[in-house]
Order: C-alpha cells, then sequence, then structure tokens
C-alpha cells in the first residue's frame, strides 16, 4: 500500500518543471523601457512597466468581451499597505502590422510587417500625473529626470512585442 502512495509523488519529482513565461513590450525608441505581463492568463494578464529592470507603474491588458479589441489600463505601484494606487491612463490599444492597421485591415489586404502597439494617452496623461504630484522627483519641466524624459518619449511611441506573446497577448490579425 505504501508503495501506492509513494508512486505519484516520485513521479510528479520526475517531471519537468514548466517555466514562466514572460511576454516583453519593449519601447520603439527608449529599450531602458520594457512592459513585462505574466503568461499565467490568456484573456488579461498584469505585470509591470520597467525603466532599466526597476518596476515604475502597474500594466494590463486583455480583451474585451463582445466588440473585441484589446484595453490597457496603467496604475502607480502603492509604496505602502495605506497607500493607493491610482489610475494613470487606461484605454484601448492600437495595432498596427508594417504600415497597415493591425485590426481594422481586411483579410484580403494584410501585408506581413513588423507588429507595434500604441497605448494613446499614455504620454498626456504620465505628464498630467507627474505635475499633480510634485513629490515626485523632475515633476517640473526644467527639472525633469532621464528617467522622466525617457518615459514621456516612449509613452508616446511605439511598443515592440516580443516574440513569446504572440502565444499569449492578443494584439493582431
Amino acid at each position: 500500500m505504501r508503495r501506492y502512495l509513494l508512486l505519484p509523488l516520485l513521479c510528479t519529482f520526475f517531471l519537468p518543471a514548466k517555466a514562466n513565461e514572460s511576454c516583453m513590450f519593449i519601447s520603439q525608441y527608449e529599450p531602458d523601457l520594457i512592459i513585462e505581463v505574466s503568461t499565467k492568463d490568456i484573456s488579461n494578464t498584469k505585470g509591470y512597466l520597467k525603466y532599466k529592470g526597476s518596476p515604475v507603474f502597474r500594466f494590463s491588458t486583455g480583451i474585451r468581451n463582445g466588440y473585441g479589441g484589446q484595453y490597457f489600463s496603467i496604475d502607480t505601484i502603492a509604496n505602502s499597505s495605506t497607500e493607493k494606487e491610482d489610475n494613470i491612463v487606461s484605454g484601448s490599444v492600437i495595432t498596427i502590422v508594417g504600415d497597415q492597421s493591425g485590426t481594422g485591415t481586411p483579410k484580403e489586404k494584410m501585408k506581413p510587417g513588423i507588429v507595434k502597439i500604441f497605448l494613446p494617452n499614455f504620454g498626456l496623461n504620465y505628464w498630467y500625473s507627474i505635475n499633480s504630484n510634485k513629490k515626485q522627483s523632475g515633476a517640473d519641466f526644467k527639472g525633469r529626470s532621464k528617467k522622466t524624459n525617457s518615459i514621456s518619449r516612449a509613452a508616446e511611441g511605439f511598443w515592440i512585442p516580443s516574440e513569446i506573446c504572440k502565444k499569449y497577448v492578443p494584439y493582431s490579425w
């Protein structure tokens, strides 16, 4: 009887462990900024916007029910258990494949190309979030830090998904 109880335990010991994969969206012109999300769930996923490997904001994305398309949300990270996270921006993800709309191009007109995503209003809302929060360093225009400038530029640009994202995060046809 004891042998039968040990058999399942021994079998699981020799099975290969599944690595937790990450999907990354890298800023096209600011490579120090990466959005890294978990691949645990397919319909919605969460992670962080990172600057030089350190989390700066919470990031989430997923599929809308009904109409379809993809949404995103960017929130502050609470520094303590009493501090509240604030939403900076949320909205629709715009996908570009080559020079075409990733979701609006008819199938017969689709051409292959580099996939990029754009997060509308991220730059605008980031700007107002740092200017309304004076305790953040670099909050005034003249004294902005290199990090703040880098985030501002990336927020107005495209993000290139890593290859692994194709398996987990919907962003194109």
